[in-house]
């Protein structure tokens, strides 16, 4: 399926990278002038597998000396 360009697509992007990046949500919606962050949550950001990793990861830092977790090990 082709898709046309268009502003709104570029917008979509460029939000979804800001949260993709780790832009906080109060940050992204002062950005692109969003006052209701339901709208952003609901139409513009979505989970991508980046985002799913960087997640794990960070899960994996914080939590590392209580679930006894070594750097060659894997959640």
């Amino acid at each position: 399926m082709k898709k046309h360009a268009t502003p709104h697509i570029f917008r979509y992007t460029h939000i979804s990278v800001l949260a993709e990046a780790g832009v906080d949500l109060p940050t992204i919606m002062k950005h692109v002038g969003h006052d209701d962050k339901e709208t952003v949550m609901k139409i513009y950001m979505h989970v991508t597998e980046k985002m799913k990793k960087n997640a794990s990861e960070r899960i994996k830092i914080h939590f590392r000396s209580v679930l006894n977790i070594t750097n060659s090990q894997k959640m």
